[in-house]
């Protein structure tokens, strides 16, 4: 399996449950005196046994955009089978893999390149050359190995002692400079045995003589290689066993969603005849094999996908602890532990369905007329043709029935709460797409316009409801309308009219639809009023309560222009709290919209009026109301008496309470005069000689405004306290005040 679509979208943990478990063949199990001997399982690769191919023949597609993949075969003896995939796909693979080796084989294991970070994966090896070392740096790390240097005029033999680093001078003597240059020195034998230095630059081959230590810089060239390719990591499956066996591999990655596309063609207005859907499945086989002969699954739902990095090595970080030196330990006691048991259940299992039916089957009769399942038929043009007719010339063409000659090539049927759509023996070559028909027959509609002041302020939209009376379930997507039209000679051919977008639509339910503009009709909807009244009003511990009736009308006003009669569907808005009044029931309604039907003669007028109600209430604390105010309602005659009556009474406590702080302010501003002028009038004095006449008299008013101080503050006094108990008694008169329908 070569890789496939990489992995950016959530995956499947509940398609394990549903379609891995269904895909793997049940194959009976040979009794566990038949089996080999157990033998330590061994980590095999695929170079130590013959690698067989092992097809695939089964995909499983979702509408979620993972997709289930089977492959299926025989393997002979101990073999392994090699999968290909992208790295991003490791992950789904490492969640979702399945395996199964039948007739007493076995799976020892399964292996794939690791995703340790290579500089992690390098310095694994003797020879660490993840921080692309020099010549000299590879041989410090590999000090006291045995080597064979090739120099220009002889070769040596010897281990390597170590690497030094020495300056000379280079260049003429009055311009020379240091250069720093690297030494090997060698430990050689024989003769000439000794320690030679050997400058670095002077070294034309260099040959590691320990064929482990050559094998070591091997791989890890090899695994430097490898982290360049990310687009192609192998995952090897290895069977033991004996003989010819049945085995299979199951795994999810992500794939292309699959998609459904429509054709709706419309009969004659006149006829009594069914609508004819037909349904395509648009497929894309994104992989790098061709699907040759597999069992196509479409399945339509939305399980629950997520991703998980299995794949990348995880290190738990460890605190480093220093050795400490303990005397005289005293040994330690530990109270019991509590066991807790798993419980062991049974995993369940779900099977992909057969039982289904034909995708086309069961559309009962049109109206007036019978159901026509088109499913395997051929047309009649290409009847003839295959029976040797004669081609028909342009001119002799007939009108075309685009109903004619697609077949059905699934099988439909209910899995949990999803559906599936089977197509057998599908081949697809890689990264191409393909459009397979899924169902075809005869639905029942009703040609309908449809209106939606915010869609199209003055025209409906032309439209059908369509009614699912089959058991198939048909998915969201989009829809082309083919309807009836007169052609140049007079036949009705079927001709364009427009698309409509279609949601999902379980068997048993109807659903709208609509594809082009309704120009024989137009629909006048300004006349609209919105107005509140009072109703009835309350008190309720001093707070009086209003309530209010809102009320919204609208009405719509329909001319049809054509000679046909029509069947007009209002879409009006819902307003949150109102409650529909006229007409007393609409045809349905959404969380968003009420549905009025109504019909309209040929060229004829029709009106429909919708009135919405709430009703409402509002809150007034009387305390806070001035004497306007509590007159005002106390005679508004919609009130109920009783609460006129208390509205009146606590108006004229109100009034008595402003009443008395009216006089108050007339007794401050008095007294504030009666103070400016005794200021006068003792400066007056200050400024008159002692036992004069004037100074007398200014002696005399002074006391006299003194008594007329003291009077007014007396009568300030008086009004304050009698405007605390008027407040007071406002006060609790209203807090237990009820009145009316409490």
């Amino acid at each position: 399996m070569t890789a496939l679509t990489p992995s950016h979208a959530c995956r499947t943990a509940a398609l394990v449950a549903l379609a891995i478990a269904a895909a793997l063949p049940a194959w009976p199990q040979p009794a566990p005196a038949t089996q080999p001997a157990a033998q330590p399982p061994a980590i095999a690769t695929a170079e130590k046994r013959p690698t067989v191919d092992v097809p695939v023949r089964r995909v499983v597609l979702f509408s979620s955009g993972v997709g289930f993949f089977q492959h299926a075969g025989t393997v002979t003896g101990n073999a392994a089978t090699e999968l290909r995939f992208k790295t991003d796909q490791i992950n789904d693979v490492l969640k979702s893999l399945v395996v199964s080796d039948a007739d007493a084989g076995r799976v020892t294991s399964i292996t794939y390149p690791s995703q340790n970070p290579v500089s992690k994966t390098l310095k694994s090896f003797q020879i660490d050359i993840s921080s692309n070392p020099s010549f000299a740096d590879i041989l410090s790390q590999i000090r006291g190995a045995k080597v064979t240097v090739q120099l220009s005029d002889n070769t040596l033999t010897g281990t390597i002692l170590g690497v030094e680093s020495k300056d000379r001078p280079e260049g003429p003597k009055d311009d020379q400079k240091v250069v720093h240059t690297s030494y090997l020195n060698l430990i050689t034998g024989g003769a000439d045995a000794g320690i030679r230095s050997i400058r670095l630059d002077d070294v034309l081959k260099l040959t590691l003589d320990d064929p482990a230590l050559q094998s070591e810089l091997n791989q890890a060239l090899a695994a430097l290689a490898q982290a360049r390719d990310k687009d192609k990591k192998p995952v090897i499956v290895n069977f033991d066993g004996a003989g010819d066996r049945r085995v299979a591999i199951g795994y999810v990655v992500e794939t292309p969603v699959w998609k459904t596309s429509y054709r709706l063609i419309l009969p004659d207005q006149s006829s009594k005849d069914e609508a004819h859907l037909t349904a395509w499945a648009i497929v894309e086989n994104q992989t790098d094999n061709d699907w040759n002969n597999i069992q196509l699954d479409l399945v339509g739902g939305r399980p629950i996908s997520f991703i998980e990095d299995l794949y990348q090595p995880l290190y738990a970080p460890r605190p480093v602890v220093q050795p400490r030196l303990y005397a005289g330990l005293t040994p330690q006691t530990y109270d019991e532990g509590m066991n807790e048991k798993a419980l062991n259940s049974p995993a369940p299992t779900a099977a992909f369905g057969g039982g289904g039916f034909g995708g086309g089957g069961g559309g009962r009769g049109g109206r007036g007329g019978n159901a026509r399942v088109l499913n395997g038929a051929l047309s009649r043009e290409l009847a003839q043709q295959q029976a040797g007719a004669p081609m028909m010339t342009p001119a002799a063409v007939p009108p075309a029935d685009f109903a004619q000659g697609v077949a059905a090539l699934a099988d439909a049927s209910k899995v949990g709460e999803m559906f599936q759509y089977s197509v057998a023996n599908v081949s697809l070559p890689r990264q191409r797409s393909a459009m397979i028909p899924i169902i075809t027959g005869q639905l029942p509609f009703d040609r309908v316009s449809i209106y939606n002041q915010s869609v199209l302020p003055r025209n409906p939209l032309h439209g059908v409801r369509l009614k699912n009376d089959s058991k198939n379930y048909l998915l969201a997507g989009p829809v082309t309308v083919l309807d009836m039209v007169k052609g140049p000679n007079g036949q009705m051919t079927q001709s364009y009219a427009g698309d409509a977008s279609i949601d999902d639509v379980p068997p048993g339910q109807d659903r709208l639809l609509s594809y082009g503009v309704d120009q024989d009709a137009l629909v006048d909807a300004d006349k609209h009023d919105a107005k509140n009244s009072l109703m009835t009003g309350v008190i309720v511990n001093g707070v009086l309560r209003l309530q209010y009736l809102d009320r919204m009308s609208q009405t719509y006003q329909i001319e049809n222009k054509s000679d046909l009669p029509k069947d007009v569907i209002i879409e009006h808005p819902r307003s949150p709290d109102f409650t529909l009044k006229t007409p007393a029931k609409p045809l349905e309604k959404t969380d968003k919209v009420y549905r009025f039907e109504t019909t309209v003669a040929p060229k004829g007028n029709a009106t429909v009026d919708v009135v919405e109600e709430r009703t409402r209430w509002e809150e007034l604390a009387i305390m806070n109301l001035d004497i306007t105010g509590l007159d005002t309602w106390a005679k508004n005659d919609t009130l109920p008496k009783t609460v006129q009556k208390a509205l009146s009474t606590a108006g004229d406590m109100q009034r008595k309470l402003t009443d008395l702080n009216r006089q108050k302010q007339t007794a401050d501003a008095d007294r504030a005069s009666i103070l400016q002028d005794e200021d006068n009038l003792r400066k007056n004095i200050d400024a008159l000689a002692s036992d004069t006449k004037s100074r007398n008299e200014a002696v005399k008013a002074l006391t006299d405004k003194q008594t007329e101080l003291n009077d007014t503050n007396k009568r300030i006094r008086d009004l304050q306290d009698g405007i605390e108990k008027a407040h007071r008694d406002l006060e609790s008169y209203l807090s237990t005040l009820n009145v009316g329908n409490t």
